[in-house]
């Protein structure tokens, strides 16, 4: 089944209580998890940095990244408010780490047993040589990266060079360490725009993550509406990781990558829905399938009158329905052979011995 998280991200504007309501609907919305940020500010940005373009399209606000952000920055106690909140919702809590000090304070005081990297962080050695890939399954966004920028962050994560990116192949150099990191890191196609239009949600990656990584693959949903979503748990997405808002025309960088509790919960019908149609990898005959075998099917008969000791030809059979009896995939098993008793036309064909 898929993992579905309902990403708030920053979209509390800096309110405990807009955070409680985002925990209520993703948990309303059948969200397996909720997710949030969690930076230092003095840590994450420059005071002089620019807005991203989606930024200042989205908060018309003229500050800084930083000013933006500090507005947003919610300390280790709220946190703690917030993950004890979302146990007695028996929602999952989970967030993404932006600087060491927020991944260290996590770790000592909410002890994560999952940790999300968002994609602006794929190149940040220094955060990722810290996750213990023993103790915290990891879900990292490949948003604005390519595949060599994926394998090196999966070997920095593992501590290990265990991939190699050769001659435009991936290849295992260990597999004891490969089947360890399977088990526990999940990565997530992404695209970086917010929101992301159709032109480069590019869900054909999700095939070529899953072919040549060999590594659980997710897909991290940037997108206006929850169409893509769906596509990509066809494409094999085992997580699904969505913007939520409590409405879509709050003040906020985010809020228009996002969706709203009620869109997001007809996406969770419509996953689970897929997940339900796609089934399992067999081919086999289905139980309501059974009841059609024999009016569909067909079986062998006389087409005329036969003698016994006569041959079978294809001029003296017949394939028809119903499958009553020797199998039509046994026709040419019986021509040439010779009838051990004797058979009226239209009258079923029987092994005799």
């Amino acid at each position: 089944m898929t993992y579905i998280i309902a990403e708030a991200g920053v979209n509390h504007n800096g309110s405990l209580d807009i955070a409680k309501k985002l925990i209520k609907a993703a948990k309303k919305a059948k969200a397996d998890a909720i997710k949030f940020q969690y930076f230092n500010v003095e840590n994450l940005v420059k005071k002089n940095a620019e807005k991203a373009p989606y930024q200042k399209k989205n908060d018309i606000k003229k500050n800084t990244q930083y000013q933006m952000l500090k507005k947003y920055e919610f300390g280790i106690d709220k946190f703690k408010v917030l993950k004890n909140f979302s146990k007695k919702l028996n929602i999952d809590f989970i967030l993404s780490p932006f600087d060491l000090s927020a991944l260290y304070q996590m770790k000592k005081f909410l002890n994560p047993k999952i940790i999300k990297i968002a994609s602006g962080e794929i190149t940040n050695f220094q955060l990722l040589s810290e996750l213990n890939i023993d103790k915290e399954k990891i879900i990292l966004s490949t948003g604005m990266s390519n595949i060599k920028e994926i394998v090196d962050a999966c070997n920095i994560i593992a501590k290990k060079k265990f991939l190699e990116f050769k001659n435009k192949k991936i290849i295992i150099r260990n597999q004891k360490i490969f089947n360890k990191i399977k088990k526990k890191l999940t990565i997530l196609h992404c695209v970086s725009s917010y929101p992301a239009s159709d032109q480069f949600l590019n869900l054909n990656a999700i095939t070529m993550m899953k072919k040549n990584l060999r590594l659980n693959i997710g897909f991290s949903d940037h997108s206006e509406d929850i169409f893509a979503s769906i596509i990509a748990v066809s494409k094999g997405a085992k997580i699904i990781e969505k913007h939520i808002t409590l409405n879509r025309n709050m003040k906020g960088p985010d809020h228009k990558a996002s969706v709203e509790p009620k869109v997001f919960l007809k996406m969770v019908k419509s996953i689970k829905r897929t997940n339900k149609i796609l089934g399992n990898p067999i081919k086999k005959i289905q139980n309501s399938e059974i009841q059609n075998l024999k009016p569909a099917r067909k079986s062998i008969y006389a087409k005329k009158n036969i003698l016994k000791n006569e041959k079978f030809t294809k001029e003296n059979l017949i394939v028809q329905r119903p499958f009553v009896g020797i199998c039509a995939s046994k026709y040419f098993d019986l021509i040439g052979t010779k009838s051990k008793k004797v058979y009226k036309p239209g009258q079923i064909i029987k092994l005799v011995r």
